[in-house]
């Protein structure tokens, strides 16, 4: 039974768990921008229906 890494071996696992926490990060990343681009749309869909459907000023009666 052997003790202990050799240094191409802890520099292969290190690299294994970097690329985990890596993988993980990318994914919240990912979904944070799906959550903010999800908000922005429904922004500038709030945006275009005012638009569409807006009350306009009405002119006085004369």
């Amino acid at each position: 039974m052997r003790i202990g890494y050799t240094h191409a071996e802890y520099d292969r696992e290190s690299e294994y768990w970097q690329d985990i926490e890596d993988a993980q990060n990318a994914q919240i990343e990912a979904q944070k921008n799906l959550s903010k681009a999800a908000t922005n749309d429904k922004h500038v869909e709030k945006i275009n229906q005012n638009q569409i459907t807006g009350i306009l000023p009405q002119e006085d009666a004369k």
